[in-house]
């Protein structure tokens, strides 16, 4: 019974599924499970993000939980837990909350702690906050 209620997981309400072979250009805010098997290029923000093995993902990504199988390109955010897969590829920025990466998984960029593991917000506008003077 578990097992059938996991693969439902992803077609619950407020979870996305893009399937292998489907390329989406654009943001999407998915306030469950985001499933990319296809191309997802743009940003994403969601509670649980999985890549599968043919998936691939390019922009600004935010979530609380990353299961990466395939290939994510620029800026991923994981708040509380990032697991790279022996198949997957991080290519870029990743913050993380906890991290596990399994043997055969590739980093390849910059990699630290999430400083602000309660809420990841977009990190360029941190910056540029902080940047910015105590002003009028």
């Amino acid at each position: 019974m578990s097992s059938n209620n996991a693969a439902l997981k992803g077609e619950a309400p407020g979870n996305l599924t893009i399937g292998e072979g489907v390329k989406v250009v654009g943001h999407l805010t998915v306030p469950g499970l985001a499933v990319i098997n296809g191309t997802l290029e743009g940003g994403l923000q969601a509670s649980e993000l999985l890549v599968g093995p043919q998936g691939t993902l390019s922009g600004q990504v935010t979530v609380r939980v990353a299961d990466i199988h395939g290939a994510t390109y620029e800026t991923l955010v994981a708040s509380e837990f990032l697991c790279v897969r022996s198949t997957g590829v991080v290519n870029g920025q990743a913050h993380y909350g906890e991290i596990e990466i399994e043997k055969g998984g590739v980093i390849q960029g910059v990699i630290a702690p999430s400083s602000d593991a309660e809420e990841p917000a977009d990190l360029t506008a941190n910056a540029k906050a902080q940047k910015l003077p105590a002003s009028a």
